[in-house]
Order: structure tokens, then C-alpha cells, then sequence
């Protein structure tokens, strides 16, 4: 792989990073010639399902990116060229250059300098919103046309419209802004509505009527003539106004406000939530000055940076074109109001921008995930003996022992990080005793501790399709926390005492010692649920530990399936709403994409989440119902749909016979199960998650009028306790549980900067989410052009 020379931060960089060269390059070709048949299947990525809270992609649109990548005509998914010597880290030949020049319908270099209004203050911006002349809000600008943003209504109606740059005010994608809402005849007209607002104005004009009166004509018409519609996107009533009449607010004011949607401009930038990086080429000027170079970003959204010349690498000045295919990143370091151009400074250089390695690093980049390895301060943050690492002693007297019980992981067959074990016993009147085990990562990850702010910073792993970033340091992930068979392992537990019919007869928490007899992957469970009368045998399985046999593990999946079908059943009121997930075959040893599938969820991936959804529901129920904590309690919240949108999507339905009420989750679902066509059943998932909201993290002090509940689990309170290996909130509340426990202090923040915490986990995720969603797409355009190539190819040689 090549080795990116990374550019000085002072301005005076003054190496040769053309075309990305790498000097053991000729050393790399040997290597790419070696056969390595090995292959490996890597799931993209984890779902936000159920146990995640859910729906973490439907309200913010689309604002993923696309990176145009073609695979060069002979090369095979070796990433090898079939009829010449191997090049560069599976070199890949992009679009880019075109799409930069033009860049998703950005204007050419010599379009006019936007001047932007100066900001309001913010003590005039808080007034204008009190009294609703302005709003607050993220901003959301549309990935596929860059002059397209929006804002989400606050009262939980339709998006606000933002149609131009100039009136977006220096803001940059998820931006806090405040925008002040524009005069009615500046709105944006509904592409569907433009015949309806005419005929609106000609009845206001020529008569008085009233406005229910003119919505039930505009109704009846629209029956009788559908088709009557305009593709205008930017359509307003000063451009529909063709005939020179004056046009009254009076009579503007009448015509119904939803054959528009409201338009806004930015007055106020409350926060950056945008990381102000950015990964694309390096360009001459358009006019020439030998002063700066042109930096042209990959994402659309981001505007083009002027970079000082000396920050350039030595030679650009003179031979610019050996550059063209080198990814840089930049930093944004001013967004000026008068300016056409914004200024940056370059960061680092990615090599060539045809390869894997250099659009994966981009994507991590871009949304400012860290991918440094850790620093000393933070590893000796860990036990001095991480080889030999024993339990001490004083943990006996303060857990409860479980090593003796038949406890055991289920996870994919791949997964290195196991942060949760189940257990289950039948006892001799004919109870279960269940237990959800979860690995105690706060024993190790101490408050305060240069650990614990690189965790608090980095809030999640992030999965792309061929690795995995993590939050914690390798050691703690793979080693110490990790519940590996017969290891001893510290761990919070969960134990319900249930009858047959799956009802709680006793709860405990705890935290707790165990010893996990057996990893099994999801297949070997599924094995056991599909055949449950067949004689396995000791090759069926993995090792199994600690004197216990295959027929007591399979005793245990058994009865922990049918349990978990029984509870499933208990919860009918949730909603799932699960999008298709991809799985990538790659090779090892280059990381070039050989084919993907459908991940089939499976009832033993069911089985397991019934399990972690009841640990998370039941321990944020105990933290929420203790008076000493109940204000610092890390919750995920699901808020109800938008309303506006899951109308639309209620009529869209109701047009193609489907009825469904709305009100609650209960409703959705139950619509849902009575489909059974499975295209209609996912085109109906698609469009109903379009309209819901995302989960969220939060303090239970921040949250109005202490509404905690979870629309689509359709329970009063939820969190997230069962992996904490991969999520920070994870761990504060395995402190929290620890403190109502008795078992450590109060967290020592208070809410507030409990909340600020939140919001930046709530941010991460979005990140990390959009790293996969561009991973994936990623690899599936060079899986897709290898295959087209592929097919033209076979074509030809029949021809």
C-alpha cells in the first residue's frame, strides 16, 4: 500500500508527492503478483436497528456523497491489470476529473463573487425567534444539488427551503443556524401546486371567496385534471406573476399556505457542527495568480479554497498537471462575505486519488473521524501487565461469581470485540433464570482519564467495509473486555427470573465475574434452531469450555429462542422498519471488492437482540425511577414522526388502497404485518422511515417535559447499555448503574455538560453512519464497474 507523505502545517511544505508515487512502488509490484487466494466476507456495517435506537438515517435526507470511480478496462477484482504490470494500490481511474470541473452543477470558475449579508446579532436573532419571525435549526444542504438546503421545521411541519448559496451565508452542512423566514410571495411554490396558485389568484382577483371555499374548488379541479402540473423547482408568485398585475399581500395572504413550502435565509451562525475539512485536488487559478493554488472538494457542498502557493507542494507551481490526480486534504480556515473564493490551508496528502486507500482515508477525513493510532499517555491508562492480566483479588468480594455457569457469546463468525453474553438455566419449579452479561469496560476506561477523553471525543467505532475504527484502544477492545471463552472476565449482568409465558417474576442487577464457555457465530445458533432433534457433533462446533457439552449449549439456545419468541410477541407495539444491508466478499491481502449480497437476518440475530432490547429497556427504567441520579440519565429517545411528512406519506399510501392511521407505532406495524407481498412491504418501510425522526441521545434533565419515551420500541424509557465496547454512552451508563449500585460515585458532570456530551455522541453517530453509507457505496461502484467491464469484455470476444 502506498504511504502518504503528509504535508508540513506551516505553510512551507516543500516535498514531491506527484501523482502519489510511492518509492517502494517497484517493491509492491512483486508483491501484487504473488497469488493470495484468500478471501474474506465483511458486513457493512452494523444496522441501526431495533437495539440502536433505530431510524438514525430518515429525517436528515440524503446527504451522502458519490465518488465517481472506474475501474481501469483490464483490471480484474484482483485489482491487478490483466495486460500490464500492476500499478500503484490497485490504481483506480476516476470521473473526477471531469465531475470537478463542473462539480454537480457547480457554476464555472469565472461566475460572479457572492456577497453575503453580515450576521445579525445574536440578541436580535433570540427576538425574532421568540416572536417566530425567524427559526433555529441544522442546516441540510442537498448532496446532489448543491444550491438546495434545508432546515427542519421546529413545530414539526414542512422543511424550510433554501434555494441559493448567497442565502445559505457562509453556513456549511449541519451547521447550527438561525434563518429568518422570507415574505409569502418569495416561497417556494410546490411543483404540484403551480396550476392551484394561479387559479388562486385569478378567483381572489376577480371576486371575493373565501379560502375553505377556494380549497374545495381547488380540490374538485385538481380531481378532474391531475396532470396539470410544472417542473419549475424554483417556481415563486414574483416569477409566476407573467401578466404585469399587481398583486396585493391581502390577496397573497389568502392563497393556502400549503401549495408552498416556506423559504428562509441565514441571519446567524449559532455553531460549526461541520468538521471544516475537506478532500479533493489541487487546480492552477482560473485567472492564473501564481499566488494560490485552486482547491476543488470532492463534496459538492463545500465551496472551493484558495491555498497560499508556498503551502503547495514544491513544484505545483511549475508543473501543476503532475498533480492532477493527487486527493489532498484541506482545512477551511475562512469563509469571507465578499469573497468568491473561501480560504484553506492544505493538510495532508492522500497519494492517488484512484485508489482505494486514498478515497476510504477522504471519506474518514471528511467526517472528522479519528484514525490516529493511540498515543502512549492513553495506553498507560491500562494495566501494566496486558499480557498477563489477572483479575485482582478485591474484585471477588465486591461481584457476584458466575464462572461456574454455562454462559456463552453469539456474534458474527468474524467479530473480534465481544461485549455481550447470555445465560439461561431452568430452575426445578419450571422457571428460567436469564441473564444478559455485559463486559464492565468502565472498570477499565477511568473517569478523567486521558482514555476516557479520547473515548468522550471519539464516542463510536466506525465500520467501513474493510475495517473498523475503533473507540477504545485494540488491548482493551480485543483482549482485556472481550468475553473470549475460558477467560475471566469483569462484567455488569442483568439476571430475570421468568416463567414459561416470558413474564418478569424477579429482577437483578449486578456486576459480576464470568467465564464464557464457547463463541459461537450466528450460523452454529441458527444450526440449533433449525434442527433442534439433531445429534450434533463435537466438529459442529467450536471448542467448548469449562466441562459443559454441546447438548448443553444447545439446550440453552433452545430455550432462550422460545423465550425470546414470547417477549417479541409482548412487545407488538414496536415498530421496525429495518433497510436492506449489504455484505461485502474482499480479498485480504489487496481489500478489492469480489462480490456482495444481502445480509439475511436470521432468527438467531433476533434471538439475541430480544435480549439486549429488554437489558436496555429494564436498566434505564431502574436509572430513571432513582431519585439520586434521575436527572443525569443518558437516554436514546425516539421522538413521534413529522407530522407533515407521514400525512403525505399517509395519503401516498391511501392512493394505492393502503389505509393506515398513524397515531402510534402500534398502528404502523400492524399495517405492516397485514402486507404480504414482500415488494409492497418494503417499499412501505422505505417511505414510512422517510417520515420519521431520528434517535437521539440525551440527559433526562434536558428533555421537555420529561417525554422520554421511545416511539418505535413503544416504551416509556430506553438507553443503550449492552456495548460499550463500541459506544461512549455505553459507559456512562455502566457508571450510572455502578452508582445506584453502590458500587462507585454520582458521575461527577452535571447535566448539562451531560447533554453537551450527547449531542456530540448524537453527531458522531451521524458521522460514523455516513462513513459506512460512502464506504459501501464506495465499493459497490468498483465492484459494479469491474462487472460491467467484465460483461463488455465477454461481449466483445463473442462478437
Amino acid at each position: 500500500m502506498s504511504n502518504p507523505r503528509r504535508l508540513n502545517y506551516h505553510h512551507n511544505y516543500r516535498g514531491n508527492a506527484r501523482n502519489g508515487r510511492n518509492p517502494n512502488h517497484q517493491q509492491q509490484q512483486q508483491q501484487q503478483q504473488q497469488p493470495n487466494n484468500t478471501q474474506q466476507t465483511y458486513f457493512y456495517p452494523y444496522s441501526s436497528g431495533p437495539q440502536d435506537g433505530g431510524f438514525d438515517t430518515s429525517a436528515w435526507g440524503n446527504y451522502t456523497n458519490y465518488y465517481p470511480i472506474q475501474i481501469e478496462n483490464n483490471m480484474n477484482p484482483n485489482g491487478i491489470n490483466n495486460n500490464a504490470p500492476p500499478r500503484d494500490n490497485q490504481r483506480l481511474r476516476t470521473n473526477q476529473q471531469g465531475n470537478h470541473q463542473n462539480n454537480q452543477g457547480r457554476k464555472p470558475s469565472n461566475s460572479a463573487v457572492i456577497s453575503c449579508e453580515e450576521y445579525l446579532t445574536e440578541g436580535q436573532v433570540l427576538q425574532d425567534i421568540a416572536t417566530k419571525k425567524t427559526i433555529r435549526g441544522i442546516l441540510r444542504i442537498n448532496a446532489k444539488q448543491y444550491t438546495d438546503a434545508f432546515i427542519s421545521d421546529p413545530d414539526g411541519g414542512t422543511d424550510f427551503y433554501i434555494d441559493n448559496v448567497r442565502e445559505r451565508n457562509r453556513a456549511l452542512n449541519l451547521d447550527e443556524v438561525a434563518a429568518e423566514i422570507k415574505p409569502k410571495r418569495e416561497w417556494k411554490i410546490l411543483p404540484e401546486c403551480s396550476y392551484l396558485v394561479e387559479r388562486s389568484i385569478r378567483a381572489l382577483r376577480n371576486g371575493q371567496i373565501s379560502e375553505d371555499k377556494l380549497i374545495e374548488d381547488n380540490q374538485q379541479q385538481q380531481q378532474q385534471n391531475p396532470s396539470n402540473r410544472r417542473d419549475n423547482k424554483r417556481e415563486t408568485i414574483n416569477t409566476l406573476n407573467r401578466d404585469n398585475i399587481t398583486l396585493t399581500d391581502d390577496i397573497i395572504n389568502k392563497i393556502p399556505n400549503e401549495y408552498f413550502q416556506r423559504t428562509v435565509k441565514v441571519v446567524y451562525l449559532f455553531r460549526r457542527r461541520h468538521a471544516m475539512k475537506a478532500a479533493g485536488l489541487l487546480r492552477k487559478m482560473p485567472d492564473n495568480n501564481p499566488n494560490f493554488a485552486l482547491f476543488s472538494p470532492m463534496d459538492s457542498r463545500i465551496p472551493r479554497l484558495m491555498i497560499p502557493m508556498n503551502n503547495c507542494p514544491l513544484d505545483f507551481k511549475d508543473r501543476p498537471n503532475d498533480y492532477e490526480k493527487s486527493l489532498f486534504v484541506a482545512k477551511i480556515v475562512e469563509i469571507p462575505a465578499d469573497k468568491k473564493f473561501a480560504r484553506g490551508e492544505l493538510m495532508e496528502s492522500l497519494g492517488d486519488a484512484d485508489t482505494l486507500e486514498a478515497q476510504s482515508k477522504a471519506i474518514l477525513m471528511e467526517n472528522d473521524i479519528r484514525d490516529e493510532e493511540f498515543n502512549d499517555e492513553i495506553i498507560k491508562c491500562l494495566p501494566l501487565e496486558q499480557d498477563n492480566w489477572n483479575i485482582p483479588d478485591e474484585e471477588f468480594s465486591k461481584r457476584l461469581d458466575l464462572r461456574n455457569k454455562c454462559i456463552f457469546t453469539i456474534d458474527p463468525a468474524t467479530a473480534r470485540d465481544l461485549d455481550d453474553a447470555l445465560s439461561c438455566e431452568r430452575l426445578e419449579n419450571g422457571h428460567y433464570q436469564i441473564g444478559v452479561h455485559i463486559a464492565d469496560v468502565s472498570y477499565f476506561v477511568q473517569e478523567q482519564t486521558p482514555l476516557d477523553n479520547e473515548a468522550a471525543q471519539r464516542t463510536t467505532s466506525v465500520y467501513l467495509v474493510e475495517r473498523v475504527i475503533p473507540m477504545l484502544p485494540r488491548l482493551l477492545c480485543d483482549r482485556l473486555c472481550s468475553l473470549n471463552p475460558n477467560e475471566d472476565r469483569l462484567t455488569y449482568s442483568v439476571i430475570w427470573t421468568m416463567d414459561e409465558k416470558g413474564n418478569i417474576l424477579d429482577e437483578k442487577f449486578t456486576r459480576s465475574i464470568i467465564r464464557s464457555c464457547v463463541k459461537l457465530s450466528y450460523e452454529h445458533a441458527q444450526d440449533i434452531i433449525d434442527q433442534p432433534n439433531k445429534e450434533f457433533k463435537i466438529e459442529d462446533f467450536p471448542i467448548i469450555q469449562n466441562n459443559f457439552s454441546i447438548n448443553d449449549i444447545k439446550q440453552i439456545v433452545l430455550d432462550l429462542y422460545e423465550i425470546s419468541k414470547i417477549l417479541r410477541s409482548k412487545r407488538i407495539g414496536a415498530l421496525t422498519l429495518n433497510q436492506p444491508k449489504l455484505q461485502y466478499q474482499i480479498k485480504n491481502d489487496n481489500k478489492m471488492p469480489l462480490s456482495f449480497s444481502i445480509y439475511q437476518q436470521k432468527e438467531s440475530n433476533r434471538l439475541v437482540e430480544e435480549y439486549m432490547l429488554l437489558a436496555n429497556m429494564q436498566v434505564a427504567r431502574k436509572l430513571c425511577l432513582t431519585e439520586s441520579i434521575h436527572d443525569k440519565v443518558i437516554l436514546r429517545r425516539h421522538p413521534p414522526p413529522n407530522s407533515t411528512a407521514l400525512q403525505n406519506t399517509i395519503k401516498i399510501l391511501k392512493s394505492v388502497g393502503i389505509e393506515i392511521d398513524g397515531k402510534s407505532s402500534d398502528d404502523i406495524a400492524k399495517v405492516i404485518r397485514n402486507i404480504d407481498n414482500e415488494s409492497t412491504k418494503k417499499l412501505l418501510i422505505h417511505l414510512l422511515a422517510k417520515s420519521m425522526q431520528l434517535a437521539i441521545y440525551c440527559c433526562t434533565s434536558c428533555v421537555p417535559d420529561n417525554n422520554y419515551s421511545h416511539f418505535a420500541l413503544n416504551v416509556d424509557f430506553y438507553t443503550h447499555f449492552t456495548s460499550p465496547i463500541r459506544r461512549y454512552p455505553d459507559i456512562l451508563v455502566h457508571r450510572l448503574l455502578g452508582a445506584v449500585l453502590n458500587y462507585n460515585d454520582n458521575l461527577y458532570q452535571a447535566p448539562r455538560a451531560l447533554e453537551q456530551i450527547a449531542q456530540l455522541c448524537n453527531e458522531k453517530k451521524i458521522n460514523a453512519k455516513t462513513c459506512s453509507e460512502r464506504s459501501a457505496e464506495l465499493y459497490l461502484a468498483v465492484l459494479v464497474r469491474w462487472k460491467s467491464t467484465d460483461i463488455n469484455k465477454t461481449d466483445q470476444h463473442r462478437k
